[in-house]
């Protein structure tokens, strides 16, 4: 018994092998025709591209990136899902973004901000009809923009000018360097931490000696930004000469529009400043005092001084009002007019406080100088307001 039964199961399980491949290949032959859907079945090879519109984008900037999924014939992909990963360059681990259905023309896009410098790809995983693929990686790049201010251009040998400044985006955990030119290449002279909003403060001293300094601020490159420097900012080490303003007499101009005008000739870059010295009035001691003259005290100050010209006389450089109301005809005979003689005779007087004394015409045709006296002719030059070259040196 325990023989034919062990026969009898092995015949059954032999009938049933029989039957089950005869109905496989029924179906196998009938499945098509009759709609019935077959387990494995071939699924569409794809494959991803990905742009973006930009590789570098500056604070606040955003980046479009736009994928395309395709058949390996080239055939666009419709419907669907795609999603976006991103990964900060320098780190290491994708990190998903948002999912998207492709369009017609098998197109997906996106528009992120980027803060840091980021890889981006996109993925489709494979679905009843299409395979998973990957796009290739794209990388785009902050490039932060560096800002930079003097509170002014200009300070004295023992002073201190502030610098105020500013990253965009913000990178609080990392140091601005300070840079100064010196032999045609940039020296850090400090470094400053940002603040809250990527903001920092410098503090910049005169240097020893008068003259410019060509400074910048920069921010080395990191995995999360490129490099990036401010614009240049130069720094002028000056002697400060302080004037206050009097009268003499009776004066019949306008004595504001009078300091208006001394102070825009003082502060002109044409004028004694190239000389690396900054004006500034004050109320009362100045270095020098400033004198808009009645013509007939002029004499007074001086038996030099005449009550027709301006003169120079000790810590005073008058002006005479006559003069400073018309000019003389020898300048006008010339071709100048009466803002440049203001002008001349300003430069002229404070000249000769400077230390400068009278010059004479170049050549015919030339510019006179400024310490010419030009009030009494030019003798072939032109009229000229301005010191030049070899006067500023001078006054050095």
């Amino acid at each position: 018994m325990p023989a034919s039964h062990t026969v009898e199961v092995m015949g059954t399980r032999t009938a049933l092998v029989l039957l089950s491949f005869a109905l496989g290949m029924t179906l196998l032959t009938a499945g098509p025709a009759a709609g019935v859907e077959v387990a494995g079945a071939p699924v569409v090879t794809t494959e991803l591209q990905l742009t973006t519109d930009a590789h570098r984008v500056g604070p606040n900037r955003q980046v479009t990136l736009t994928a395309r999924l395709l058949t390996e014939a080239g055939e666009p992909v419709a419907g669907e899902d795609v999603q976006l990963q991103y990964q900060r360059i320098g780190r290491t681990g994708w990190r998903d973004g948002d999912t998207l259905a492709t369009a017609m023309g098998g197109r997906v896009g996106w528009t992120v901000n980027v803060t840091n410098s980021t890889r981006f790809r996109v993925v489709h995983r494979e679905s009843v009809t299409a395979s998973s693929s990957t796009s290739p990686v794209r990388k785009v790049y902050v490039k932060p923009v560096v800002s930079a201010s003097l509170r002014r251009d200009w300070v004295r040998p023992s002073g201190v000018v502030k610098l105020n400044g500013r990253v965009q985006p913000a990178y609080a955990d990392e140091r601005v360097s300070l840079q100064r030119r010196v032999d045609g290449r940039w020296r850090s002279v400090a470094k400053a931490q940002q603040g809250g909003q990527g903001r920092f403060v410098f503090r910049i001293s005169g240097m020893n000696s008068y003259g410019p300094q060509t400074y910048r601020v920069a921010l080395d490159a990191r995995d999360r930004h490129l490099p990036a420097t401010s614009k240049r900012l130069t720094l002028t080490t000056v002697r400060l000469v302080t004037y206050n303003i009097e009268t003499r007499g009776k004066v019949r101009g306008a004595l504001d529009s009078f300091k208006k005008r001394t102070a825009e000739i003082y502060a002109d870059r044409r004028g004694w400043t190239r000389s690396y010295i900054h004006f500034t009035r004050v109320k009362s001691g100045g270095a020098f005092s400033l004198v808009l003259s009645a013509a007939r005290f002029v004499p007074t100050f001086a038996p030099i001084c005449s009550s027709y010209y301006s003169c120079r006389a000790g810590r005073y450089v008058v002006i005479n009002e006559d003069r400073w109301r018309a000019g003389t005809p020898y300048f006008k005979k010339s071709g100048g007019n009466l803002r440049q003689y203001r002008a001349m005779v300003v430069n002229h007087e404070t000249g000769h406080w400077l230390g400068l004394g009278h010059a004479s015409c170049g050549g015919s045709g030339q510019r006179a100088p400024v310490m010419q006296q030009q009030s009494k002719g030019l003798n072939g030059c032109t009229p000229n307001a301005w010191p030049l070259g070899w006067e500023i040196r001078r006054a050095r």
